[in-house]
């Protein structure tokens, strides 16, 4: 079982985060470290990740730094069997990093980009996952970020990936129930991100909350607790 404290703190808890140089990525990689726990973190950008986890070492967190190209299913894998060698097993595993590719309809959705989006939403979030689920502690989580575009006629590829994600967090959870692992999906809702801004060039970024306004259900999880296969963080009420 992941460690959790009395007060219901992810204290001690060894947690991979994925997309963890910015966004909602690097807010749960700060949280997480707020609640003494030991981190995995990847991205893409090393040069990002590396100012990320320099920060949290200076605070006196255990942050081990991996870059990580998602949308290749071999250097998914091994970054999983890096994170369990660094760490020793994981009681999290959060599965958030993504990309948007381009919001148009279905019809004429250029498959060079769908190739890409669903080869780093979906293909390398399951072959990281597979790769880390022997090092995963029985009672551990995984923890896949969803949308509320999936499904949503106009956001393409990505609408589609995330709805394979709800699919894929929801076989996960019942194959794996035998050994304890809460599999959740969270939808983090409106966020202050760039993906967000992509997609909303016109919004007002001041009109949406931080990432770091969503990261509750993260800690509730990554602390034991557990909320079923969906959570909408804008909803969280700390159940």
């Amino acid at each position: 079982m992941a460690p959790v404290s009395d007060g219901g703190r992810p204290e001690g808890a060894r947690i991979v985060v994925t997309g963890a140089s910015r966004g909602l990525g690097r807010a749960l990689a700060e949280a997480f470290a707020a609640e003494g726990a030991r981190l995995v973190l990847t991205a893409t950008r090393v040069g990002h990740l590396d100012s990320v986890a320099g920060r949290l070492r200076r605070n006196g967190t255990e942050v081990h730094a991996l870059a990580l190209e998602l949308g290749d299913p071999d250097a998914a894998r091994r970054v999983g069997f890096d994170a369990i060698a660094a760490l020793g097993r994981v009681d999290v595993l959060v599965n958030n990093a993504g990309v948007l590719g381009e919001r148009r309809p279905l019809a004429d959705y250029p498959m060079d980009v769908w190739e890409r989006v669903l080869a780093v939403n979906v293909t390398g979030v399951l072959a990281l996952t597979q790769a880390v689920l022997p090092g995963i502690a029985d009672g551990g989580a995984v923890v896949n970020v969803t949308s509320g575009a999936a499904g949503r006629p106009g956001w393409g590829a990505y609408a589609i990936s995330k709805l394979a994600i709800d699919g894929i967090t929801g076989i996960l959870r019942e194959e794996l129930a035998p050994r304890g692992i809460r599999c959740v999906a969270i939808n983090p809702g409106a966020t202050r991100t760039s993906m967000r801004a992509a997609a909303y060039p016109a919004e007002d970024p001041g009109t949406v909350p931080a990432p770091s306004a969503r990261v509750a259900p993260f800690l509730a999880v990554a602390a034991g607790a557990d909320p079923g296969p969906h959570v909408e963080a804008a909803e969280w009420t700390g159940r």
